[in-house]
């Protein structure tokens, strides 16, 4: 079976606010530059501490993949993967939690599997269920628009 990628849904307010903060990380040397009359080391000794920071924060928040194998889930945030195998999967439900997760978006669907559970958001839920239920037989689609084993 292929592989299946989805990309994470993005709500604009959170990107907003990501991009934002990081813009102003960058803007902090040159704030310093322009308006302290700052000396070079000290814009440079800020620079090595606000630019990858900034970096860092993109990379992290605009880095992140769900990877549908054909029996792995690959959690891609950042530089960290998480694998879950999807015969440990016992239920799937919408969720509007505000747990820290790989996720961008408020509109997300808890994984329950075997030893934890995880927070995602797919842009494309539906194509993300029909993924899952195709390499998983057993998760029948339940009353609360998710999945459960059955």
């Amino acid at each position: 079976m292929i592989s299946t990628v989805f990309t994470s849904k993005i709500d604009f307010w959170l990107a907003f606010l990501m991009l934002g903060f990081s813009l102003l990380l960058v803007l902090v040397p040159v704030w310093e530059w322009m308006y302290n009359n700052s000396s070079i080391k000290r814009i440079i000794f800020i620079s090595l501490f606000t630019i990858p920071t900034a970096l860092l924060l993109l990379v992290l928040f605009f880095n992140i993949k769900y990877t549908l194998t054909a029996d792995t889930l690959l959690v891609k945030n950042g530089f960290s993967t998480q694998s879950i195998s999807l015969e440990d999967i016992t239920n799937i439900t919408p969720t509007s939690s505000t747990l820290s997760a790989p996720t961008l978006s408020l509109d997300r669907i808890e994984i329950r599997y075997e030893g934890g559970s995880i927070v995602i958001s797919p842009k494309d839920k539906d194509r993300f269920y029909h993924a899952i239920q195709e390499r998983v037989p057993a998760l029948k689609t339940d009353d609360n628009n998710g999945l459960i084993k059955s």
